[in-house]
């Protein structure tokens, strides 16, 4: 028969198993969920045109990127100006580039999106040569982007560069017109794939109900 002292030994182990569950359950470091789609309300661009300067500003504009998918104009968002520029946003392989379609991840408070294969046709109301310049039809604009990500409201605000270094044309009055790098953001929030309840959550809830049945069994628990 169990003495008092047997049983108070066991309930201790049994409270400090219970503990050391729970640490190791809730301390476990947050793993990335993987997002479907990003809902997109707004961003900046900024291009540096060297000797011609530099074209920056904020655009409002609600558009989709969705994963793992290629989306040609118009699909992600209409056309967004900015100064004289306008600039009509599509994804696509690149052809000879080969770029993957979008993918991105969350990780507790950060975002991490794979965004190379974003493109943008370019025109302008001031620069009639840009109308008609073939890089500037189809510009890469993409890059990895990395941000912040609210997992309360999936709210997401992501941000890269892009270190273009294109001769672009060359002008009597200006000589070569080189886009030197551009950067860029988007806001808005992400659709995530629900995140399956973790195998340790499961082997921690049964070792739970064992533990608690051993005791009731035991009068671990009893004055």
């Amino acid at each position: 028969m169990t003495t008092i002292g047997t049983r108070a030994t066991i309930r201790k182990s049994v409270i400090a198993l219970l503990t050391a569950s729970v640490l190791c359950l809730f301390t476990a470091p947050a793993k990335a969920s993987e997002v479907t789609q990003l809902d997109i309300t707004g961003g900046s661009i900024t291009l540096n045109f060297g000797v011609l300067g530099t074209v920056s500003g904020a655009f409002t504009a609600d558009g989709q990127i969705f994963m793992n998918q290629f989306q040609p104009l118009p699909n992600i968002f209409d056309p967004v100006t900015i100064s004289h520029l306008t600039f009509s946003i599509f994804s696509s392989s690149g052809g000879a580039l080969n770029l993957p379609a979008p993918t991105a991840q969350t990780s507790g408070t950060t975002m991490t999106a794979d965004l190379r294969s974003l493109f943008a046709g370019v025109t302008s109301s001031g620069w009639s040569w840009m109308n008609t310049n073939p890089i500037m039809s189809s510009l890469n604009i993409g890059g990895i982007a990395t941000g912040s990500f609210n997992d309360t409201t999936n709210a997401f605000d992501i941000a890269w560069t892009n270190p273009f270094n294109l001769t672009l044309t060359t002008l009597p009055f200006a000589g070569p017109i080189v886009l030197t790098s551009g950067s860029f953001s988007l806001q808005g929030t992400a659709q995530v794939a629900a995140v399956p309840l973790p195998a340790a959550a499961w082997l921690f809830g049964s070792g739970v109900v064992a533990l608690a049945g051993l005791a009731r069994r035991n009068g671990l628990f009893c004055a």
